[in-house]
């Protein structure tokens, strides 16, 4: 045998008995602080629950992005539904949550938070499946690795102005907390200007 063969050999011989090879570990993936204010925000272009794409660079106005954990969090649900409260009908801005979830599950999200007679979402729920968009912002949780919901992020919100630079965050470690819509909109009006 010789020692390309060898080499060759070895290679497959540790990658099935680490299971990593080709594949990205949790740790190799994320960002180890996540975008600060003051730095551009990186573009994505993904699809929304109605299948339509969205891209943060085609905008040219500013933007809330929310990452939340999916579908199935409470806490998540309860956001999404008080954030249809956020935007005033003299905004320009445009607002995006963003989760690891298929376009199905984000609908049938939007449609149990509209059960609630409060209103229809007046803003998209976009789908990352490979949790490309919350590495690139620095918000994913490795709490969750190999837990059966790896890729999902921490409850984060991003305000960016028109020139898609970030002017207001917030990222909780506790999925629990959730910055107010008071809080957000404080961001939104330094968009604004």
């Amino acid at each position: 045998m010789n020692l390309l063969a060898i080499l060759f050999v070895t290679f497959v011989f540790a990658c099935s008995a680490v299971g990593t090879c080709g594949q990205t570990t949790a740790t190799e993936r994320s960002r180890t602080e996540p975008v600060a204010v003051g730095q551009a925000a990186p573009n994505f272009t993904l699809a929304d629950h109605n299948g339509e794409r969205v891209s943060l660079a085609e905008l040219g106005r500013p933007a809330v992005i929310v990452f939340y954990r999916g579908y199935w969090c409470p806490f998540c649900a309860k956001q999404l539904a008080d954030l249809r409260e956020l935007l005033k009908s003299s905004d320009d801005v445009a607002m995006f949550a963003i989760s690891v979830d298929p376009a199905e599950r984000s609908r049938e999200l939007a449609a149990k938070i509209e059960k609630d007679g409060k209103g229809k979402m007046n803003f998209r729920l976009l789908s990352d499946p490979d949790s490309k968009t919350i590495d690139a912002y620095g918000v994913y949780d490795p709490s969750y690795a190999d837990k059966g919901v790896d890729g999902i992020p921490r409850a984060s919100v991003f305000v960016v102005d028109k020139d898609g630079k970030v002017v207001w965050s917030r990222v909780e470690t506790n999925y629990k907390q959730r910055p107010t819509l008071d809080e957000i909109r404080a961001g939104i009006e330094l968009a604004k200007k």
